[in-house]
């Protein structure tokens, strides 16, 4: 714990950098530390988590993990809402954008609070390449969220009901591939799915060099196989491969599990609904992103409530030199971060 908060002080060397200490646990004491800016940060915000820390009665705190599942607004909620990180440069980052970050003792990574539904699909790494580059990434990255999201689902529902929306050459090379496959369209993504999923997982509990090659191979293998013994169909294949590309590209851990795990009730929905489920999925998902919190902060801001100045800092990124005041939904003191650019 003090070596994190060593790492940090030498990326804020600055006396505002507040680190205030609390003991969590029955058995075991685990030490806590919150790390913020003094001048910039909410003084409410602190005060609910500090709160919820010290409400904490359990055994014993092994891992951040933990304390962010003890703490959370809505623990029902798919979403993550705190980022977990390993990274110090992304931690001073968000700290000097006013969050706090939480550091458990012996554990490597740091909770960084309260957080928007934005921040995770934004890197540390957009900061240190050019904007307009940034900016393309960023994009792909929400781009990759909606097809991991609503890709399977999406052919479920078009196969199942509206076929009169492909193109008549598309549409005949999907029933020729079809032709031999056995199963229901949702049967079939349901298998390809969950053979991806474990697939995955197999490559993560791997040694390293095996998983990677497990995973390619693998897939490659299961995938031309299960084609040609007529179990699934090539555009099956196809689909579920784009999807789980997609959800690679989320820079979250937390948050691509959440979208992996929710395209199975999307799919659901679509077999029974078609179109229609759909969309009634996807105003659910919006409705929950709008009612959620964290630390009794908007997860969907900047988009509701909108504040068009954070937009900034979203779906692109603009110029450093363009983004001249903190994020609004993080209320801080002080919301100035630099001067007016001399352009």
């Amino acid at each position: 714990g003090s070596q994190n908060v060593a790492m940090l002080r030498r990326y804020i060397p600055n006396r505002e950098l507040i680190i205030k200490e609390l003991t969590v646990g029955v058995r075991g004491k685990s030490k806590v530390f919150i790390v913020y800016l003094g001048d910039v940060a909410s003084e409410e915000v602190l005060q609910e988590l500090e709160d919820r820390i010290k409400q904490i009665q359990i055994d014993v705190i092994i891992n951040t993990g933990e304390l962010s599942e003890l703490i959370e607004d809505n623990p029902y909620s798919p979403f993550p809402q705190f980022i977990l990180t390993e990274r110090p440069d992304a931690v001073a980052s968000q700290i000097l954008q006013g969050r706090f970050a939480v550091i458990v003792d012996r554990s490597p990574s740091v909770l960084i609070a309260p957080v928007t539904v934005m921040s995770f699909l934004q890197s540390i790494d957009d900061y240190s390449t050019r904007w307009l580059a940034a900016s393309l990434i960023r994009l792909l990255r929400f781009f990759a969220f909606m097809i991991t999201l609503f890709l399977p689902s999406t052919y479920v529902a078009i196969i199942s009901y509206n076929y009169e929306v492909i193109p008549l050459k598309l549409f005949l090379s999907i029933a020729e591939s079809r032709v031999v496959v056995p199963f229901p369209p949702i049967i079939e993504a349901l298998l390809m799915e969950i053979t991806i999923e474990m697939m995955r997982e197999a490559g993560v509990r791997l040694p390293a060099p095996i998983g990677q090659t497990v995973g390619i191979v693998g897939g490659i293998v299961i995938g031309q196989a299960a084609v040609q013994a007529g179990i699934v169909s090539n555009i099956m294949v196809i689909i579920v491969s784009a999807t789980a590309i997609g959800s690679f590209i989320i820079p979250s851990y937390d948050m691509g599990t959440a979208i992996r795990m929710l395209r199975f009730p999307m799919m659901l929905l679509a077999v029974m609904f078609g179109s229609i489920g759909i969309m009634i999925g996807a105003m659910t998902l919006i409705a929950h992103l709008i009612s959620l919190e964290s630390l009794g902060t908007p997860y969907a801001s900047p988009l509701a409530p909108f504040r068009f100045a954070d937009m900034k800092d979203s779906f692109i990124r603009f110029p450093l030199w363009k983004m001249i005041t903190r994020p609004k939904s993080v209320r801080t003191i002080q919301s100035n971060r630099q001067g007016k650019p001399k352009r």
